[in-house]
């Protein structure tokens, strides 16, 4: 393969365009990515579906003749038949993870002399693209709602007793939805590292992203380390810059000086303690001293997991359940005191609204009483005074009275008369007008 057959970017002893895999299932399309253990690609299946294809290139011990990858030496090629059956094995674990925010494994193979790993292929952009160029989507919300997911995806990559060992932002995909998409595990090509004489040499870690003990040779390794690259890709995530190395801390903590890692707590807003605080202690330099597990990170930033369990720890302690119930029991009485004392105060005032209420009604009555005493006198009077005027009054020639109506000179017992009916009418409809 000639170096003008390659594409961009692409290393010289990479599968062209155009190459056909698994007698033609697969096509390969373009070049993806490389690194010291194999060579991603991007491809097409016979249903014309794009995929990623990985291929077990460790290319310190083996090269390609034609399309053929065989051990570069003798010696090499005991490691090297080693290296591929590894990454086999390690292609069908991962296969059996199921889940949404975990990439998925589709198939493996061998052809050409190495080994193939199938992968979905997902739409959209890593995290460090994103946190470098296109920050402001990574708001709050969308940081809280991606750390849970992950953790979730992260704790069934553990119950399976598979370690990741690379997560970083650039193994960390969101697709066209916005999930997040762990890609790229590191597990196989650090077995291959411990297997291999040659490749022990190649360091499997991130500066930055790696916990101290993924580079020492022979450490003991769990999920603590997981999550503590998880908790240095948060903080990358948060304030744009990786934490300080844990190479740099044990060697301050050697020297006897303090940790140089400024904590999150207190200096990122929009995030409150609980979850800072479980970056913050997931990014503990010593194992021990960190978050072991994604259970307990959830139970740290989710509320109602964290009441939850708090209750069932209170709930087995007598005497803090003697208490509570206790302190419950006197906070009822009181309770039920001010219950009753608001229930005589609400009754009381009823009271005094039902008794002005009536006293309304009495005075509208007696005003009612005097007004029409006073229309029944004025009429008496009225009549009194028509009996005696009778004689009195000037008659046309046919008996009419000559006297016109005029009120201003009407008699002051006509007057009042009038004056005692108006006071009646109008009394009535103020009773009207207040609802009596």
């Amino acid at each position: 393969m000639t170096d003008s057959m390659t594409m961009p970017g692409a290393p010289p002893d990479s599968l062209p365009p155009g190459t056909p895999l698994l007698q033609g299932q697969f096509l390969i399309e373009s070049f993806l990515n490389a690194g010291g253990f194999g060579i991603t690609y991007l491809a097409r299946n016979s249903l014309e579906r794009r995929v990623v294809l990985k291929e077990c290139y460790p290319s310190s011990i083996c090269c390609r003749s034609q399309s053929v990858v065989h051990a570069r030496t003798r010696t090499d090629k005991t490691e090297f038949d080693l290296v591929v059956r590894l990454f086999g094995e390690e292609a069908r674990r991962l296969a059996k993870l199921d889940h949404p925010n975990i990439v998925g494994v589709q198939d493996v193979f061998e052809e050409c002399g190495t080994g193939y790993m199938v992968l979905d292929y997902v739409e959209g952009n890593d995290l460090l693209d994103i946190i470098e160029l296109e920050p402001s989507r990574l708001g709050p919300p969308e940081i809280r709602q991606i750390t849970r997911k992950l953790l979730d995806a992260i704790g069934h990559v553990h119950r399976l007793g598979i370690l990741h060992r690379d997560i970083s932002p650039d193994n960390i995909l969101l697709d066209s939805k916005g999930e997040p998409i762990l890609i790229d595990f590191g597990a196989a090509r650090d077995r291959a590292r411990r297997a291999s004489r040659v490749l022990s040499a190649l360091q499997v870690v991130k500066d930055g992203y790696s916990p101290q003990e993924f580079y020492l040779a022979g450490s003991q390794q769990g999920p603590s380390g997981d999550l503590y690259s998880l908790g240095a890709t948060l903080h990358h995530m948060l304030t744009g810059e990786l934490p300080i190395f844990t190479t740099f801390r044990l060697a301050a903590l050697a020297e006897q000086k303090p940790d140089p890692y400024v904590p999150l707590v207190g200096r990122v807003p929009g995030f409150d303690k609980h979850f800072l605080g479980a970056i913050d202690k997931a990014l503990n330099v010593f194992a021990k001293d960190r978050l072991q597990s994604a259970e307990e990170w959830l139970e740290m930033i989710d509320d109602t997991v964290r009441h939850r369990k708090l209750s069932a720890k209170v709930s087995d302690d007598p005497e803090v359940a003697r208490r509570i119930r206790e302190l419950v029991a006197d906070t009822n009485a009181i309770v039920k005191v001010e219950q009753e004392r608001a229930e005589t105060q609400r009754a009381e005032q009823a009271r005094r609204e039902e008794a002005e209420r009536l006293e309304r009604e009495a005075a509208r009555a007696r005003a009612r009483e005097e007004a029409l005493r006073e229309a029944r006198e004025s009429a008496e009077a009225a009549l009194a005074a028509a009996r005696n005027d009778s004689a009195t009054v000037a008659r046309d020639g046919d008996g009419n009275s000559l006297v016109r109506d005029n009120p201003e000179r009407r008699p002051g017992w006509v007057r009042r008369t009038f004056s005692g009916l108006r006071r009646v009418a109008s009394t009535r409809r103020v009773g009207q007008m207040e609802g009596y």
